[in-house]
């Protein structure tokens, strides 16, 4: 037996794709604006830093932040070096390293050479 076929009209059709671009948060046909995407932003966001001193495991500590396009530092508008809170949960990590976090949490650090 044949699967059953399913016809629309030239009005649900368009309900149909309006619907289903509101949900993918895609621009409608004539390009007029952009529908709102549920459930938030992209999710995290890789971000480099250098530390400010030794860095203890268990301990969280102020991070100098860096570019991730071109590796040079962040400053405020006033000229002091931007920094983030992180927490570090591996091990210890020494000052001026490179280290990579992602929502305050230290994902990657540069390791001490011997």
């Amino acid at each position: 037996m044949a699967d059953p076929l399913y016809t629309f009209d030239r009005q649900s059709m368009r309900r149909i794709s309006a619907a289903v671009q509101k949900s993918e948060g895609v621009k409608d046909r004539k390009g007029n604006k952009w529908y709102p995407v549920k459930g938030g932003g992209g999710g995290p966001t890789l971000q480099i830093g250098k530390t400010r001193g030794n860095w203890p495991k268990g301990v969280t500590q102020d991070v100098n932040l860096y570019s991730t396009a071109d590796r040079t530092q962040i400053f405020e508008p006033d000229g002091t070096p931007k920094t983030v809170s992180v927490f570090n949960l591996f091990a210890e990590v020494g000052n001026d390293k490179w280290v990579a976090f992602m929502n305050g949490i230290l994902i990657a650090a540069e390791c001490d050479e011997e």
